[in-house]
C-alpha cells in the first residue's frame, strides 16, 4: 500500500487548516507519529506550525517530543512557533519549559522568542518572571529590538511599574544603542494613564520632547483626553498647539472639541478656553455648534 510522502502530507495539512478541518489535521499528525518514517527538520517544523495554526498546541508539543525521540534537532524556528502557540493558549508554564530546553541544547533565545515569552508574562501578570527573563537574556548577549522594548513597556504598564519603565526608556539608548521612538514614548504614557497617573504620563511626554522626538497624532490622542479629565488646562493647550503643528496629518477634531467643551464648563479654565477656541479657528479646525462654531473645515 502506497503511503503519502511528507510533502503530500504537509500540503494536505495546510489545506485542512485553511479549511478549518481540524479533525483531519489531527488525524494527519497521528499518521505521522505512527508511521516510523524518517522526517527532515523542515518537515517536522512544518507539521508543528500547522498544528499550532489549527489551535492544537498540545498536539504540536507531542510532535515536538516525538521529534526529539527520533534524534531530530529542533531549531529556533521550531521553538518560536511552539512557544508562541503556547503563549496564545495561556500556557506560560510549558512555554518556559521549552525556553529551558533551548538552553539545554546550547541554543540562545533570540529576540522573537523573548518577545513571545514576555507577552506570556504580561498576560499572566507575572512581572517578576518577565523582568528576570529579560535581564538574563540580555546578559547572555542578546541585542533587543524595538518590538522587545514595546513588549517590556506593556508589561511594566500592566503592573503599574511606571518609575522602572521611565528609567528603561530614559537609559535605553545608552544601554542598547538604539534610540526609543515616538511609539515607545506613547506606550510609556499609555501605561501611566491606564492607572490615571497623569503627572507621570506628562513627565514621559516631556522626556520625549527633551530627547528630540516629536509627538504624532497618536501621542496627542493618547494624552489629550486624560489631561482634560485631570483638568490640566495648560497641558491641554500645549497638546492642542502641538496637534496643529504636526505636518501632513489631521488634528483630532473631536478630541479638541471635547476639550473645548469641558473648558467652557469649568470655571478653573478661565481665559484658556478662549485661547483654545482661537487656536482652533486659526488652524482651520471645525468648531462644533455647541462650542459656538459652524460646520466648516478650512
Amino acid at each position: 500500500m502506497l503511503q503519502p510522502d511528507d510533502i503530500t502530507l504537509g500540503s494536505i495539512l495546510d489545506t485542512c487548516i485553511s479549511d478549518t478541518d481540524l479533525a483531519v489535521a489531527d488525524e494527519i499528525a497521528n499518521l505521522l507519529l505512527s508511521s516510523g518514517r524518517q522526517i527532515s527538520n523542515v518537515m517536522w517544523t512544518l507539521f508543528i506550525k500547522g498544528l499550532v495554526r489549527a489551535g492544537s498546541a498540545w498536539k504540536a508539543v507531542a510532535l515536538y517530543e516525538e521529534m526529539k525521540k527520533r534524534g531530530a534537532q529542533p531549531d529556533l524556528i521550531t521553538y518560536s512557533v511552539l512557544i508562541k502557540g503556547l503563549v496564545d493558549g495561556n500556557d506560560l508554564g510549558k512555554a518556559m519549559e521549552l525556553a529551558e530546553d533551548i538552553k539545554a541544547q546550547g541554543l540562545t533565545i533570540d529576540d522573537i522568542i523573548l518577545t513571545h515569552l514576555l507577552e506570556g508574562c504580561r498576560h499572566a501578570n507575572n512581572f517578576k518572571l518577565g523582568k528576570k527573563l529579560f535581564k538574563e537574556t540580555l546578559d547572555a548577549g542578546l541585542k533587543p529590538s524595538d518590538v522587545t522594548l514595546v513588549t517590556m513597556l506593556k508589561l511594566y504598564g500592566r503592573v503599574g511599574e511606571f518609575n522602572e519603565a521611565f528609567e528603561m526608556v530614559k537609559e535605553w539608548e545608552n544601554t542598547n544603542g538604539s534610540k526609543p521612538t515616538v511609539i515607545h514614548y506613547t506606550c510609556l504614557m499609555s501605561g501611566c494613564l491606564r492607572s490615571k497617573h497623569y503627572d507621570q504620563a506628562w513627565e514621559s511626554f516631556q522626556l520625549m520632547l527633551d530627547s528630540g522626538i516629536e509627538p504624532d497624532q497618536t501621542t496627542i490622542a493618547t494624552l489629550l483626553p486624560s489631561m482634560v479629565t485631570a483638568q490640566h488646562w495648560n497641558r491641554v493647550l500645549i497638546l492642542a498647539k502641538r496637534a496643529t503643528q504636526i505636518a501632513g496629518s489631521q488634528p483630532p477634531v473631536d478630541a479638541l472639541n471635547h476639550a473645548l467643551s469641558h473648558m467652557r464648563a469649568s470655571r478653573s479654565a478661565g481665559q484658556r478656553a478662549d485661547e483654545l477656541h482661537a487656536l482652533m479657528q486659526t488652524a482651520g479646525i471645525r468648531i462644533s455648534t455647541r462650542n459656538g462654531g459652524g460646520n466648516r473645515i478650512q
